[in-house]
């Protein structure tokens, strides 16, 4: 049997919709390649998925098969938590009892003789599920003691009497005019607590980035992904990038690029990339598709500015539409959520 590499990204997208409704799956999607790195295009592939807690061989508490078929690119699609089941129940899994690893195996020839591919820990994708069986967070933290008051500001000046009036009394002089003190120093903020979603900053695109061939070796800045934060100490932030593209190409093309997060200006390491592909034909021109990625960070205090990039990945194709501003289909959102420890 040939060694095959293959090449995963998990996706996890609009996991901030109501969580009453959150489905109990998410999407998998990976690009199979032969040990010299040559795609395996238009082919019937065998997976079998394990959820393992504690560690990468720790117990599984879930396992399911997929039957799958490889595109012109050797990228294929499934849903986690949507296969055939042979242990667990995936609606069951504590995700707050984690950590938990996600283990892949794989028969290139489309039947059961599975080949080890690896076992990675699961990160941020079952978030929106975690949320759905954990409740609406914990209870509002108490108020923060009450600042000490600043100190009182000094008696004006007392004004001049007026002058004696000779014959009828004279008039009353006027009142004296004295400065007022100055405003005591606020006392500190108190200390509370907030539940998980509490701080959640959402910015849009503000126009469309176009890229084309040849491949790139940087992100380009999407316009208007863009969010500054200040953080006064040890925090998770979670990243989440979504939106729409397009491919300009007509006949039988394609468009291949990728999105990523950007943390003072560089690609975060943990994840936080999203690699597309899109495809036309004689019949339909100019596609859409949607792109979604996601990154959970552990940062310290400081100010931090998050952004989304993306990048041409091909030395062909044809060139591609990403985001747009207000009104437009392809617009897309970068979230940031400050998770307080």
């Amino acid at each position: 049997m040939k060694k095959v590499i293959i090449i995963l990204t998990l996706l996890l997208s609009h996991f901030l919709t109501s969580f009453a409704q959150a489905p109990q799956k998410f999407n998998y999607q990976g690009v199979a390649r032969d040990n010299s790195g040559n795609i395996l295009p238009n082919q019937n592939i065998g997976l079998r998925l394990s959820i393992r807690q504690g560690t990468p061989t720790g117990t599984i508490v879930y396992r399911e098969t997929h039957n799958a078929s490889t595109n012109p690119f050797g990228l294929f699609d499934i849903e986690a938590g949507g296969g055939i089941v042979l242990s667990g129940t995936f609606s069951a899994i504590n995700w707050g009892a984690g950590p938990y690893f996600f283990q892949t195996e794989l028969d290139a020839s489309g039947g059961i003789n599975y080949l080890n591919m690896g076992t990675t820990q699961l990160l941020s994708v079952p978030y929106a599920l975690y949320a759905e069986t954990s409740g609406s967070g914990g209870s509002t933290g108490a108020t923060g003691v009450t600042g000490p008051s600043g100190p009182v500001g000094e008696t004006g000046a007392t004004g001049a009497t007026g002058p004696t009036g000779v014959g009828p009394t004279g008039p009353t002089g006027a009142t004296g005019v004295g400065t007022t003190g100055a405003t005591g120093p606020t006392g500190p903020a108190g200390s509370g607590s907030s539940d998980l979603y509490n701080n959640t900053f959402v910015v849009y695109g503000s126009s469309t980035l176009s890229l084309g061939p040849p491949q790139s070796s940087t992100h380009t800045q999407i316009p208007g992904l863009t969010q500054i934060i200040t953080l006064t100490g040890a925090t998770k932030v979670l990243i989440s990038v979504n939106g729409n593209a397009q491919t300009t190409g007509t006949g039988t093309t394609y468009s291949a690029f990728s999105v990523g997060i950007l943390s003072n200006g560089t690609l975060v390491p943990s994840g936080g990339t999203a690699y597309q592909v899109i495809t036309t034909n004689t019949s339909v021109a100019q596609t859409f598709d949607d792109f979604s990625t996601q990154s959970l960070l552990t940062l310290g205090a400081g100010t931090y500015t998050f952004s989304a990039g993306a990048r041409y990945e091909a030395a062909g194709g044809a060139t591609v539409n990403i985001s747009g501003g207000s009104g437009s289909a392809l617009q897309g959102s970068l979230i940031v959520q400050v998770i307080p420890q």
